[in-house]
């Protein structure tokens, strides 16, 4: 595979991790797997009064965004974390750690001195 096309592959999964994290229904299942470990799909509707077809459609979100496994026996789908999909994720939040420490310390400077300047308070 050409550089550039690796490139666009791991946009478009770091695209499809943030969109399955960005529902709080989706992050509710992701912890409860992380202190459940593996679960049947029915055991995390129940646990979030969802129909089964609801939970269904966030665990398929999910999936495509390879961030949960889904293992059937039988007639139960049991679903687990693969943590390992969280990795990209991780490493553009890491990569961009300093940038937004360092705007936000400056953002809480810039406030503080604003807020003394229009109070009249010598700074």
């Amino acid at each position: 595979m050409s550089p550039r096309r690796g490139k666009a592959a791991d946009e478009q999964r770091l695209s499809r991790v943030f969109h399955a994290l960005a529902d709080p229904a989706r992050r509710r299942i992701i912890a409860l797997l992380r202190e459940s470990g593996e679960l049947p799909v029915g055991v995390v509707a129940d646990a979030f009064s969802m129909t089964l077809n609801g939970v269904s459609k966030h665990v398929k979100v999910l999936e495509r965004a390879g961030v949960v496994r889904r293992r059937i026996e039988g007639r139960v789908h049991w679903i687990s974390v693969d943590w390992s999909a969280l990795q990209v994720a991780y490493e553009f939040l890491h990569a961009h750690h300093h940038f937004w420490s360092t705007r936000l310390d400056a953002l809480v400077d810039y406030t503080r001195t604003k807020g003394r300047s229009t109070r009249g308070d010598a700074p």
